[in-house]
């Protein structure tokens, strides 16, 4: 075993070279490693001799050179055999020999314990050797005990096949999936379970493209034993040896039932309606823009019916949305009754569908009517009948619009005209509409800018007393005026904050900003603390949040909050009655005051008022125009301060221009009055100048 060692792998670490003229006790220092042989040097760098360190121990003070031993014994080469190298320390008188090169020179010294050393370190090296060669083919053999239960309890079925095609070996899901056992299949040819649905060519395919490329992957349709036919997803690799011809031939597979299934669903839940079963958009725009290009080839028209639900919000409010759903199931059955097969009808989401005809104008308008009529039968929601009305836009290709975009855009247009027009009705696509819905979407964009940057202002009215035409309060007035230069009247910007849902940023800024101007303005005019700020309050604003808003916004200022007032309409009062009196009766309970603006339009019920906070009743400026001619209203408005009289509260007229109607609403008994006559709304600094004149 060590018939490969030769003496230049027998060398021991502990030997140096010295000079000839060097001692031992120069070239050896404490805490230096061992040296247990010199080789000597002459001042050539010819190898001389080797002296042991025991021998050089005994003389420190003399010279190597006198140290060298008169018959020295023979250098061992260095391509000497072991047995060679064990014969010549056996004979020499010294426990080293110089192992030298084909020159003559020193490579290093060898001894019998350095042989032996190193045998020991062969061996074990050859044992550790044999011991990682078991452990190898322990693995090996796990692995292959590893690779055998994969083979079987793999889920994907597996069939190895000879050179020739013939089965040789299949694994348990391969039985689980055909139902043909072992014994059954090998043996047999692959097409065992074929189905009959691929053609020869297929198959012919398949095995050309195998012995080409090595490999085939694709979807097939297999029978099992039992005669069901089913699809499956097979991979085929061929296998070949080192010469490059195939030996077998491995195929995986999987039943891909459950997977068609799962593509089917995703594509239904992609391409259809949940709730009602009809097209969603997805589907709808593709199939608008496949008729739009057979439309554009063959010349033909075509029209778009978008219908909408009327007030459909309020079944969810009132009732569920569960009803609501049922209501629009219902209603989608109906729509399809009144259709022809070839037409389209897709549900765009929420209370929205859309139907595709194919026809002249006077068809589309039968087919409008007929729509209308089918929804005004009661629907049944647990015995209860739902009465549904809806709104449909109709517009026509290629006359309204040539591309899907602009045809489902003018469809919509088309249906805020009708739904503008009143219920249960349905109106063609005009282009003048068309252009006052723009114009509205630009208008909420540039209100939503002018929010974000901070370009509406507030106006102030003042409030005086009717006794003394002293200033009691002011009234804070939203103002916008876009980039333009041109004013928009609050009439027309606070309802489409409303409908956009703006409403809720823009009454943030009214109550920040306000509350910081009264600041400013108390500051400037001390004499005026005892004057109340008031600000309007949308009915949409009227949610939980909302005292919490107003407290943040006078903390912030460090505003009292007596100071404040807000003042909400009459109409509001008797909107969601439940929501209004808690949001309220939480505002009352932070020491804001509570004012009823335009009251006397036609909603008084003292009995309501007598369950809120109120503090103040605002007269509408309708009784007070024409109070000089009409007897009428100055009867009412008579009645009214009696009543606030009677109820502990305070009265302002509001729109007050002539000095006829202050005149009479002072003899009257109205103690406080707002309007051109006294003052018209103005911003803070003119307002500032306007105080000190």
């Amino acid at each position: 075993m060590n018939g490969d060692l030769q003496a230049s792998d027998l060398l021991c670490s502990h030997w140096i070279e010295v000079a000839a003229i060097q001692r031992y006790r120069d070239v050896v220092r404490d805490g230096k490693e061992p040296v247990r042989a010199f080789a000597v040097l002459n001042e050539d760098g010819r190898f001389m001799g080797l002296v042991e360190e025991r021998q050089a121990a005994l003389f420190p003070g003399r010279i190597f050179a006198d140290l060298l031993v008169k018959r020295p014994p023979e250098p061992v080469a260095a391509d000497a055999a072991v047995r060679d190298v064990l014969n010549a320390l056996d004979r020499a008188p010294t426990l080293h020999l110089p192992v030298v090169d084909e020159r003559g020179e020193c490579i290093g010294v060898t001894s019998h314990t350095c042989l032996f050393s190193v045998l020991l370190s062969r061996e074990q090296a050859l044992r550790r050797e044999r011991e990682s060669l078991i452990l190898q083919l322990q693995d090996e053999l796990h692995a292959h005990e590893i690779a055998s239960a994969v083979f079987n309890a793999t889920s994907e079925g597996i069939m190895v096949t000879d050179a020739e095609q013939r089965i040789i070996s299949v694994n348990r899901a391969f039985v689980n999936t055909t139902g043909y056992e072992p014994r059954e299949a090998l043996g047999q040819s692959p097409s065992i379970p074929s189905s009959g649905r691929h053609s020869a060519d297929f198959y012919a395919d398949m095995w050309e493209q195998l012995r080409e490329h090595g490999t085939w992957e694709g979807e097939i349709w297999n029978r099992r034993k039992n005669g069901e036919v089913y699809p499956e997803w097979l991979h085929v690799d061929a296998i070949r040896d080192e010469a490059g011809r195939i030996t077998n031939y491995v195929g995986v597979f999987s039943d891909i039932t459950k997977h068609k299934e799962l593509h089917d669903r995703l594509h239904a839940l992609a391409n259809y309606d949940s709730l009602t079963g009809l097209p969603n958009r997805t589907l709808f725009l593709d199939r608008l823009r496949q008729i739009i290009a057979l439309a554009e080839h063959r010349g033909f028209s075509f029209s778009l019916l978008y219908l909408g639900l009327d007030r459909f919000k309020e079944i969810n409010d009132t009732y569920s949305h569960t009803a609501g759903d049922q209501v629009l199931v219902e209603v989608g059955q109906r729509l399809q009754t009144c259709l022809r097969e070839k037409d389209d009808l897709a549900r765009m989401g929420g209370d929205e569908f859309v139907i595709l005809v194919e026809g002249e104008e006077l068809n589309v308008h039968t087919v409008a009517q007929r729509l209308l009529r089918t929804l005004e039968n009661p629907i049944l929601i647990d015995q209860e009948p739902f009465f549904v009305s809806a709104s449909i836009g109709i517009c026509h290709y290629p006359d309204d619009g040539a591309d899907t975009d602009t045809l489902m855009a003018t469809a919509q247009s088309a249906l805020y005209q009708a739904k503008a027009a009143g219920q249960g009705g349905f109106s063609l696509y005009s282009p003048d509409a068309h252009e006052r819905a723009r114009q509205r979407v630009r208008l909420v964009s540039d209100l939503r800018e002018a929010l974000e940057h901070n370009r509406l202002e507030l106006a102030w009215q003042p409030r005086f007393g009717l006794d003394n035409r002293r200033v009691t309060g002011f009234e804070a007035l939203a103002r916008w005026q876009r980039d333009d230069g041109r004013p928009i009247s609050p009439a027309e910007f606070i309802p489409l904050a409303e409908q956009s849902g703006l409403i809720a940023q823009l009454g943030r800024w009214v109550i920040d900003t306000a509350t910081a101007e009264a600041k400013a303005l108390l500051q400037a005019r001390p004499e005026l603390e005892q004057a109340r700020f008031a600000l309007n309050l949308s009915p949409y604003q009227l949610d939980d949040s909302l005292p919490k808003i107003l407290t943040d916004g006078l903390a912030a200022a460090g505003l009292p909050a007596g100071a404040l007032e807000v003042e909400i309409t009459e109409s509001a009062l008797f909107a969601d009655q439940e929501r209004v009196t808690e949001t309220l009766n939480a505002i009352g309970s932070t020491g804001v005051r509570l004012a009823v603006d335009d009251f006397g339009t036609g909603y008084s019920n003292i009995a309501r008022l007598k369950l809120l906070p109120i503090h103040r009743l605002k007269l509408d400026r309708s009784l007070i125009t024409d109070l000089e001619h009409d007897h009428s209203d100055r009867e009412i408005v008579r009645a009214l301060l009696a009543m606030a009289e009677a109820l502990g509260l305070d009265v302002v007229a509001e729109g007050v221009e002539t000095q006829a109607q202050a005149t009479f609403l002072a003899q009257a008994g109205c103690p406080q009055a707002q309007g051109y006559l006294y003052a018209r709304p103005q911003p803070l600094e003119p307002l500032l100048t306007w105080l000190r004149g």
